[in-house]
């Protein structure tokens, strides 16, 4: 299966819904070719952004030469000190306007635009930088706490960028979604971390399932009926289907609420087998940082 970075993908679009994303494509082709699920990538959709607040106002140079770089403190964003080669930037304002974000990083001298958007929970604490040709950039790390994680690549806690580096980077920063808001980054509903992880759905009926996801605090918003056997581009989306249809795949639209993908006829056993060793090893596939 296609693991390029241009099927990165976005959360599915909003009702109106006209067509759906690579993303959306992506999981129908791992249920049609019976392949395990690989975590559903991201191609940032940023958000139309308001008019910067005013510039606050830069440190001195004295300052910035001896440890940190910071605007006027009533406004921080970031927390941004330098160590081991790097410079540490934690996000403290996880709402922030990006272009104070970008103030901040401008004045240390990155060409850098930082973006946190909400995602799934899968996604979240996630940094993912990429380079003008959307190349992933391996030199731009995630910061890290100690302890044990749940997530699919790490639960960074923000960012760690070369003192040297003088490319241009968009790096995108997962952070939990507020209730009613779209996700702008998914995944498969049962990769590490998501509300049906190890739950064997593959192949129950609609009837069967809605009870098992309600105790999990999650509702059908949408179905995406397909075709197993079929091609990729053969879905519809419809709100409402019959009972007796088949689950075979599934995801988050935004908290509490699925886009499930069904079919009138039972997925092939390879498939149900698949779902039960993507639980027996959580932790792969993650995203392909090649």
């Amino acid at each position: 299966m296609n693991q390029e970075l241009d099927h990165i993908v976005a959360r599915f679009a909003a009702e109106p819904v006209a067509d759906v994303s690579e993303g959306a494509r992506e999981l129908l082709r791992e249920i049609m070719e019976n392949e395990p699920a690989p975590a559903l990538r991201r191609t940032p959709r940023w958000p139309r952004l308001r008019p910067a607040i005013p510039v606050v106002a830069l440190l001195s140079a004295a300052i910035v030469a001896v440890t940190w770089v910071m605007p006027n403190a009533t406004a921080t964003a970031l927390d941004i000190r330098k160590e081991d080669g790097y410079y540490v930037i934690e996000i403290k304002d996880l709402y922030a306007n990006p272009k104070l974000y970008e103030t901040q990083l401008r004045t240390i001298g990155l060409d850098i635009t930082l973006r946190v958007t909400p995602t799934t929970t899968a996604f979240e604490g996630q940094v993912f930088p990429v380079g003008p040709n959307h190349a992933y950039l391996t030199e731009i790390k995630g910061i890290y706490p100690p302890g044990p994680c749940d997530k699919l690549d790490g639960c960074a806690i923000g960012v760690k960028i070369p003192v040297g580096f003088k490319g241009t980077a968009d790096v995108s920063v997962g952070r939990k979604a507020r209730p009613g808001e779209r996700y702008q980054s998914t995944t498969s509903w049962d990769a590490k971390g998501e509300p049906m992880q190890c739950v064997p759905f593959v192949n129950k009926t609609v009837a069967e399932i809605r009870p098992i996801m309600r105790e999990r605090g999650v509702s059908i918003e949408e179905f995406m009926i397909i075709d197993p056997n079929g091609k990729p581009g053969d879905f519809s989306l419809k709100e409402s289907v019959p009972d007796s249809y088949y689950v075979v795949g599934g995801s988050l639209n935004e908290p509490g609420k699925a886009m499930v993908m069904v079919h009138s006829s039972p997925a092939p056993q390879k498939r149900v087998d698949n779902a039960a060793k993507r639980c027996a090893s959580p932790d792969l596939p993650g995203l392909d940082r090649s």
